[in-house]
């Protein structure tokens, strides 16, 4: 898979199948979109393309930040495991948002990329202030020489999949109803770094997790069952979200314990696959009643 970052380099459009988004979470919908346009690739020998932007539109266009599903380096690996031949991240600034629908189109995907056949989602708009509905997109096409797409909207139990839904759901620790509408579970990637090691002397030594991606979303606070990768290998464990009230601590703390691991693995990054919430996190009045809870905790986690 190509990535390409400075689109000006290139010096000759090809003939490509195409589509344009934020694709944060690459969710069931997201799936749909691109398995019609690789059908496209497939039956018209064009490059698919990929064309999607980072930093996220709204965390430039608000000045807040975004609590993003997927991160930049987790989308460009969704997308080379799904065999797109270019991905093009274009940065997302104030002023590349104030051009015309029609400028973004002509200037980007026609002269650039060589957009033969255009797929957008169901609720796709693009150019300053979102001008740029499916219909613009038909008439740019029949300008500039390409056909334009527009999927249905993808549902599951009857309602429509989307990344705001994902999220709402993230937010109340749903990681197991996430994982229905993303076809995955919801994944973390977080560097170990140095603990207090409270874990370990009451026998749950755990990793101690610093994310990736500072905008990264973080589920809910509480107790999760979750399978954790480490060097091809796959652990059973369960992590805790929160503040540890236990130990009166007052900042957001994200550790991890690993059911049959040893080892040390200090700077190493681990993913960890959220499964589903187990409890939410509570103030024991003694380290035995903690234990106990713990071990409550692991029997449930180990079966799962």
């Amino acid at each position: 898979m190509e990535i390409i970052e400075e689109i000006g380099k290139i010096e000759q459009p090809k003939p490509s199948v195409l589509t344009v988004g934020t694709f944060d979470g690459f969710h069931r919908g997201h799936q749909s979109l691109l398995n019609r346009m690789q059908s496209i690739r497939t039956s018209e020998k064009m490059l698919s393309t990929i064309v999607t932007f980072d930093p996220h539109p709204r965390k430039v266009l608000t000045g807040q930040a975004v609590p993003i599903l997927t991160t930049r380096q987790e989308k460009l690996n969704i997308f080379e495991e799904n065999q797109i031949d270019r991905v093009v991240v274009l940065e997302f600034t104030k002023a590349f948002a104030e051009q015309t629908s029609r400028e973004f189109v002509r200037s980007y995907l026609v002269e650039k990329l060589g957009v033969r056949h255009m797929v957008i989602g169901y609720d796709h708009h693009f150019g300053h202030n979102r001008e740029g509905g499916f219909e613009n997109l038909q008439r740019l096409g029949n300008e500039f020489g390409f056909n334009a797409e527009q999927v249905e909207p993808f549902r599951q139990d009857g309602v429509v999949v989307s990344s705001s839904m994902i999220r709402q759901l993230l937010e109340k620790g749903a990681v197991d109803q996430a994982e229905k509408l993303l076809g995955r579970h919801y994944r973390l990637f977080a560097r170990v770094i140095h603990g207090d090691g409270r874990g370990k002397s009451i026998g749950f030594p755990t990793a101690n997790l610093e994310p990736d991606e500072s905008d990264k979303l973080i589920p809910a606070q509480g107790v999760y069952a979750v399978d954790v990768r480490f060097k091809n290998q796959t652990y059973k464990g369960m992590m805790n979200i929160g503040v540890r009230p236990t130990f009166e601590y007052d900042h957001l703390t994200l550790e991890v314990h690993l059911f049959n691991f040893r080892g040390l693995i200090y700077g190493e990054t681990l993913e960890i696959r959220f499964k589903k919430f187990i409890r939410s996190e509570k103030k024991f009045d003694t380290m035995d009643d903690l234990k106990k809870q713990l071990e409550i905790d692991k029997n449930i986690c180990v079966n799962m």
